[in-house]
Order: structure tokens, then C-alpha cells, then sequence
């Protein structure tokens, strides 16, 4: 007798990302990480070249102008002057980076807005179906508990002592008819679905 094989289970459901929704919002989201690299190797050298200066004043001696020590014939790179240009030239490029960064982020937001409406349009119907499933067990539970009510309204009815039951009431369900099962089912209709 040859063995049972088993089904072959269902693959689950999987819902799209945004970068494999919108290849405009994925390169932007690479430009921003690159932004934030670059931003921070100029933050680590900005830290460097603030180091580097204060070591170079503390050696002492006159801070001639970047001119006068090319004029010398000075290494101008490691005067006090031209550490002090390019620390400004780090300063502007990261100014730079960031008023870039302010853009793509909403860049980013209004990609994010158009990828989000692919990925929503792309379960919508999945969507529909499991919103239609949960409504449907949910009326089940409500007519479940209105024969639930109704057996405890027959037992009071008789002017039995519940205690000796003891009764467990779905006051998570809100009110009889009227409760929590109705407002989400009004709302899911009120959100355009046919459940």
C-alpha cells in the first residue's frame, strides 16, 4: 500500500512592498541612504579638521594667511588657514546634503503616497474577501449570542437565581442588537465594502 501524501500546503497570502510597488520610491530610498553616508563621512571629517586646528594653534607661532604661506612656501594644507578653508568647505557641502535630504524626504512622501495606492489597489480583493469573512463570523457570534441572551431572559423569566448557573455575559459585544458587531459592520459598509 503506498503511504498518503500529504497536500500541498496553500502558499500564504504575501503583500507587496512599497520598493517592489514603485521603482521611483526604491532609488529614492537609495539616494537617502547615500545622502546619510555622505553626510556622516562629512561629519567625521568635519570632527578631524576641528582637531586638526586646534592641534595646529596650539603649536604656536603666527597663523599667516593661505597667500603669505604659499608665498613661504609653506605646506598650506596644514596651516591653520587652510585647515580652516576646508573645514568651511565641509560645512557648505554638508549644509548642502541636508537641504538635499529635506527635499527627498518629500520626495519620498509622495512616492511613498503613489506606491502605497499600488500595493492597496493590489490586495484590495483579498482584502474584500477576509473583510466579507470576518463579517460574516462576526454575525455568526452576534446571532450566537442573541440565543445565548435569550436562553438567560427564558431562565430570568421563571425568577431563577442565576448564581447557581453562574452566567457568563458577552459585554464585549456591547449592547444587545445595537453593539460593537453592528458599528463595525455599518462601518465596513460606510467604507464602500459589500459585506
Amino acid at each position: 500500500m503506498a503511504p498518503l501524501k500529504k497536500p500541498a500546503a496553500a502558499e500564504p497570502y504575501r503583500v507587496p512592498s512599497l520598493i517592489e510597488s514603485s521603482p521611483e520610491y526604491a532609488s529614492l530610498l537609495v539616494k537617502q541612504v547615500e545622502l546619510q553616508t555622505r553626510y556622516g563621512e562629512l561629519n567625521t571629517e568635519r570632527g578631524l579638521l576641528r582637531r586638526e586646528i586646534e592641534v595646529a594653534k596650539a603649536a604656536g607661532g603666527k597663523h599667516p594667511s593661505l597667500a603669505v604661506a604659499a608665498l613661504l612656501g609653506d605646506n598650506t594644507e596644514v596651516s591653520v588657514a587652510g585647515l580652516s578653508k576646508k573645514l568651511r568647505e565641509v560645512g557648505t557641502e554638508m549644509a548642502n546634503v541636508e537641504a538635499a535630504t529635506e527635499i527627498l524626504r518629500r520626495r519620498i512622501d509622495e512616492a511613498r503616497d503613489a506606491a502605497s495606492k499600488v500595493v492597496c489597489d493590489t490586495v484590495r480583493q483579498e482584502y474584500q474577501r477576509r473583510l466579507a469573512a470576518l463579517c460574516e463570523a462576526a454575525r455568526a457570534l452576534e446571532a450566537a449570542r442573541e440565543e445565548h441572551d435569550t436562553l438567560l431572559d427564558d431562565v430570568e423569566r421563571e425568577d431563577v437565581r442565576l448564581g447557581y448557573l453562574p452566567p457568563v455575559r458577552p459585554f464585549f459585544l456591547g449592547d444587545r442588537g445595537q453593539g460593537h458587531v453592528h458599528h463595525f459592520i455599518r462601518e465596513a459598509k460606510g467604507a464602500g465594502y459589500n459585506v
